[in-house]
């Protein structure tokens, strides 16, 4: 294993040793300096600017999280769980008891000095997500100094450290406490406070977001100035912008604007590998009167698709997947990707008593720009029989929906970006599920009580076979979001964090 695939995992080693402790990463750098302009694909939630309501903090949500706040640990160059707001950790044999030692001098954006009352206040404020299952199943949290907080659970939590990783949930990204009761929730959405890389300037949903350098920021001051993120949504727009200079930085360029700006000798092209993975999930699969719940259905609409051609066409340099799973995890199973034989798809569909086809139901083919990419997946299934009606959301009203459970009985393109198995599973077969099987369930059950790791690792095998064995879920591609650049940037700043599609850290991204 290569020593990149390795950072993804030092937490199971640390937890060998009974605890996880690392140096802090703090450097000091010049007075921030320039503009930085981004035309980004999507939309912004008011929602994805508070660590209270955002969901996953993955993909477009840690986008907003990194600029404006600061967790206990996350994923950075140096590793997956880096130390930030924490600077270490340990866990009790039981993994019952969580101890978290702070980093001291941290200021938020207003001036406020971070302790362990900020912490705690974060966590019982979060309300996203896996709240009232986390939240639950806490006992007690206290600060045992203003610089060391304790969380004990009611019963064993072994992947209680995964939950605070982006793509899980928010609960471990800290706001200041005085301020937030001060200005109350309404106050917080309009101007919040964190203690990220950058200060809210201003958001105009659909428009525009707007930061400024935090120079306090503890681990270093950031080299841009002032980042602006103009949303656009017509890549064409965004390409002739970064032609003209008004961008520096346009996002999503697939297709004929992929080949578009990789020819242009004035811009650079960079398409680098997402941890994300994008899957089918069937809501409609647990009730019995859908053709959904049969497993040769469902197995009919993964040999439909055309793995490769959709990634060529709409995440160039992606191949097919078979596993929502990570390379490097050591606890995905790799399974062997479904061909594209329609052929044997129409004698599935057969067997399952619709020759002629059927009717799926509503159908979302995930949002904004990546639409192209769900219709495809729908034009290969209509071509076996099975027709759907399209339903288009823009990227906050499809989150919005996904997770307030509002899917119900509908198929739609999903994303799973957690960083390990346990945590794509998570949020993709806990909580936000739209449904079980008790078999499963009760496995699931006993992998998230069990502490002994070789068992862990044995139950969530099984658990992702019996997945893959009923086609639970149709992983389609790994993705990508090729952007192109001007030439006022400095390097390669997508090069900075190989776990994440866009410019973390923040801080250092430079201008020439």
């Amino acid at each position: 294993m290569n020593i990149g695939k390795k950072r993804w995992f030092l937490f199971f080693i640390a937890l060998a040793v009974g605890g996880l402790s690392f140096a802090p990463v703090e450097c000091l750098g010049a007075s921030p300096r320039g503009v930085f302009k981004q035309g980004i694909h999507w939309d912004i939630s008011a929602d994805w600017m508070d660590p209270a309501t955002t969901a996953g903090a993955g993909g477009s949500t840690y986008f907003t999280m990194y600029l404006l706040h600061d967790a206990l640990f996350k994923p950075m160059p140096e590793g997956m769980y880096t130390p930030c707001l924490a600077e270490s950790w340990t866990v009790s044999p039981d993994s019952k008891t969580f101890e978290f030692h702070l980093r001291k001098g941290v200021k938020f954006h207003n001036g406020d000095t971070m302790t362990a009352e900020d912490v705690i206040f974060s966590y019982w404020r979060y309300k996203a997500g896996s709240a009232k299952v986390i939240h639950g199943r806490t006992e007690k949290v206290e600060a045992v100094n203003p610089y060391l907080v304790r969380i004990r659970f009611k019963e064993p939590f072994p992947d209680f450290l995964e939950n605070l990783l982006p793509g899980s949930n928010s609960i471990g990204w800290v706001v200041p406490k005085k301020y937030t009761e001060k200005v109350g929730e309404a106050g917080f959405k309009k101007n919040p406070i964190g203690c990220g890389p950058y200060k809210y300037v201003e958001f105009i949903p659909g428009v525009n977001l707007v930061v400024e350098a935090h120079e306090g920021f503890w681990r270093k001051v950031p080299h841009i100035k002032r980042m602006e993120f103009p949303m656009v949504k017509e890549p064409a727009t965004r390409v002739a912008m970064l032609r003209r200079g008004e961008l520096d930085s346009a996002t999503l360029l697939q297709g004929v604007f992929y080949d578009d700006v990789k020819k242009d000798p004035k811009l650079t092209l960079y398409s680098p590998l997402s941890p994300t993975k994008w899957l089918v999930y069937f809501a409609a699969q647990w009730d019995p009167k859908s053709p959904w719940s049969d497993a040769r259905v469902r197995k009919a609409a993964s040999l439909a698709i055309d793995r490769q051609t959709v990634a060529d066409i709409h995440m160039p340099g992606c191949e097919g997947t078979s596993s929502i799973g990570l390379p490097g995890d050591p606890w995905a199973i790799q399974f062997p990707v479904d061909p594209y034989d329609p052929e044997r798809a129409k004698k599935l569909l057969a067997e399952a008593g619709y020759p002629n086809g059927f009717h799926g139901g509503t159908y979302y083919p995930y949002e904004g720009g990546y639409w192209p990419y769900g219709e495809q997946v729908a034009t290969y299934w209509k071509a076996i029989g099975i027709s759907m009606d399209m339903r288009l959301l823009d990227r906050p009203a499809f989150r919005a929906n996904r997770e307030g459970g509002k899917m119900k009985g509908a198929t739609f393109i999903d994303s799973s970006s957690a960083p390990t198995i346990g945590g794509r599973l998570a949020y993709l077969f806990g909580p936000r599920s739209y449904g079980n099987y008790p078999d499963l369930q009760s496995l699931w059950t006993q992998y998230n009580k069990e502490v002994d790791q070789k068992k862990r690792k044995e139950l969530i095998g099984q658990i992702q076979k019996m997945i893959y064995d009923r086609t639970m879920f149709i992983p389609i591609t790994a993705t990508n979001s090729p952007a192109g650049f001007g030439p006022r940037i400095k390097g390669n700043p997508y090069g900075i964090q190989p776990h994440l599609w866009f410019m973390v850290p923040f801080e250092d991204a430079e201008l020439k």
